[in-house]
């Protein structure tokens, strides 16, 4: 199911109560462990940068995804404001940013995982037809 619900209050970045707190713990929820679902946070007009690389499309954003060894993301600090609306009182445009901590390989191997600092930024627009949140934009990196 589509991002629903997700609004900004006055000041604490994100409306834990109403739903707000689902973008990055939807998205990395599912990216850490339930991939086939990022399916329903993306558009087909969605774009990610992913480390420099550039993705555009749902199938094609999920599939890379999908193919990213397994993960393990920790959430030190979320943002979210909204950023635009349509000039006619149509619901904004929402910024999201997270930075965290992230392991990518299995947590038993030899070598271990290195944990890596990472910083994401999603633009979230409002798809009229179903009324529902999704990923317009997403940008993924590596701070170290």
């Amino acid at each position: 199911e589509a991002l629903r619900v997700l609004v900004c209050d006055d000041g604490h970045g994100v409306d834990h109560d109403r739903g707000g707190g689902a973008v990055p713990e939807t998205f990395l929820f599912f990216l850490d462990a339930d991939r086939q679902n990022l399916k329903h946070l993306y558009h087909e007009e969605s774009k990610v940068v992913w480390n420099g690389q550039a993705l555009k499309g749902r199938d094609v954003v999920t599939r890379f995804l999908a193919d990213l060894p397994t993960s393990k993301h920790e959430v030190q600090s979320l943002d979210c404001q909204p950023v635009a609306t349509g000039g006619d009182g149509s619901d904004p445009m929402i910024l999201v940013s997270v930075m965290g901590t992230v392991q990518f390989g299995h947590k038993d191997s030899k070598p271990p995982p290195e944990t890596k600092p990472f910083a994401q930024t999603f633009v979230l627009g409002k798809d009229p037809v179903n009324d529902a949140y999704f990923i317009c934009a997403d940008n993924y990196r590596f701070t170290a």
